[in-house]
């Protein structure tokens, strides 16, 4: 059996998701442009932090864990 559906259908959603909307307190262009720039510079000091965490792990396990020396340049071709 088929359940019934409510009374007013896609209509009456979209006027109550209209009328949600309207309650919406929307923040300004110097809040948008304080946070967008915040959000940007904690994403660059993560990734610098990243860089270097991998960076300082990768030698502690190749370089005093396994041992692996550095790499030397190839010689050049003549």
């Amino acid at each position: 059996m088929a359940t019934a559906r409510p009374a007013g259908g896609i209509v009456r959603f979209a006027q109550e998701a209209w009328s949600e909307l309207r309650k919406v307190t929307w923040p300004t262009q110097d809040q948008v442009i304080r946070l967008t720039v915040l959000v940007m510079l904690i994403s660059v000091v993560v990734s610098i932090y990243i860089f270097l965490f991998d960076n300082v792990f990768h030698l502690l396990v190749d370089k005093l864990i396994l041992g692996i020396p550095d790499v030397t340049p190839a010689p050049p071709i003549q």
